[in-house]
């Protein structure tokens, strides 16, 4: 049966995720009724996952979980499933994806970007299924620098990874899908995500950038007894590109039904991303660290680095790349409709960065 008292809902893949969950909590307390596709996992089923992704809120009964794996739809989406959701689902938020680098399986990780929510975007297609806002990254740029705008897809880029080519071989797949349909296809590019997240693959970097500041934390300890010094390998001037969750889930939410959003493309980032030199200092301010520095990479190596310091670039070493690159993400068409919903922009400054640092230092998240 449909979600008590709808008569129409929004669909979400990926509700148990990082950003999947933070959509689905800020639809449910605009009251919106919502269906998750989820997969069990060990001995969790998928209801079982997603209430635990809800965490809690009022009336959970706003909430249908259907157990399936967009990688094999064929398991969980039988026709009758199949029909019921063309009667009642109008909006499509697709949050599902490996987040992986550099997949083992490339078809799966295909299956799983690409044919998977093509197959289901099709079988919803002649019900009532309106809009499908896609998450996608702002990494589809690839190893481009300078000012990125949200219109620009495939350019002839390089890739850093096969993660960042299929995001954008699937951007351009759900676009034509959505055009032979019918269907509004919108695509949602956000930066590196930060904020409490769950202890899987798609809460990285945010666990990684976590990690760092709880690290930070131990060396400020250590330093009322000795002198320390840490020298972090990434390029001092480049933007450091990072953006809160939360902000991420509200644009989304605010943006996947706007009457002026259809079709369009939106970088949800943080329009004035501080320099990486600045970001350090924040974080060395916040702790009382003044031995922290960054050293260009792209300069002479580290002679003699601590053990600290390979500690820090094995855990930036997945990373490296996009310490290295330099590049600015033009929001200006998701900042001209957000402003006009009221929805504040983002910032790095102090005092966002004490809150991100707090947080870290409050994480892991239940």
């Amino acid at each position: 049966m449909p979600p008590v008292g709808a008569s129409t809902a929004v669909l979400v893949t990926g509700a148990t995720g990082f950003i999947g969950r933070q959509v689905l909590r800020h639809l449910l307390a605009a009251n919106r009724s919502v269906i998750a596709i989820a997969r069990p996992r060990e001995d969790l089923s998928a209801h079982s996952r997603v209430m635990q992704a809800v965490g809690h809120l009022p009336d959970r009964r706003q909430v249908e979980v259907i157990e399936a794996d967009l990688t094999h739809p064929q398991h969980g989406l039988t026709s009758g499933v199949l029909r019921r959701l063309r009667d009642i689902v109008e909006t499509v938020i697709h949050c599902a994806g490996d987040t992986a680098f550099f997949p083992a399986d490339m078809d799966q990780f295909r299956a799983g970007h690409i044919d998977g929510p093509l197959a289901l975007l099709a079988a919803l297609a002649g019900g009532r299924l309106r809009h499908w806002g896609y998450l996608s990254t702002a990494y589809v740029c690839g190893k481009r620098s300078g000012t990125v705008f949200e219109d620009e897809g495939d350019v002839g880029q390089d890739f850093h990874n096969p993660y960042e080519r299929v995001k954008l071989n699937a951007e351009t797949s759900m676009r034509a899908a959505g055009d032979r349909f019918g269907i509004d296809v919108r695509v949602f590019r956000p930066s590196a995500v930060v904020g409490p997240a769950p202890d899987t693959a798609g809460g990285q970097p945010s666990n990684l950038f976590f990690i760092f500041i709880r690290m930070m934390e131990g060396l400020a300890h250590l330093s009322h007894r000795f002198k320390v010094r840490l020298r972090i390998e990434a390029t001092p001037t480049a933007r450091f590109n990072i953006v809160p969750v939360e902000y991420v889930a509200q644009a989304l939410v605010a943006l996947a039904e706007h009457p002026n959003g259809a079709g369009k493309t939106f970088h949800l980032v943080v329009s004035d991303a501080p320099a990486q030199k600045a970001m350090l200092a924040m974080i060395a301010d916040y702790f009382g660290l003044p031995g922290l520095s960054i050293v260009d990479a792209c300069g002479t190596p580290l002679t003699k680095p601590s053990a600290l310091e390979r500690q820090v670039a094995r855990l930036q070493a997945p990373y490296r790349d996009y310490f290295t690159q330099d590049v600015h993400f033009d929001d200006h068409v998701a900042r001209e409709l957000l402003d006009r919903l009221g929805l504040p922009r983002p910032m790095l400054d102090a005092q966002e960065v004490r809150r991100l640092i707090d947080q870290a230092l409050q994480w892991p998240a239940s």
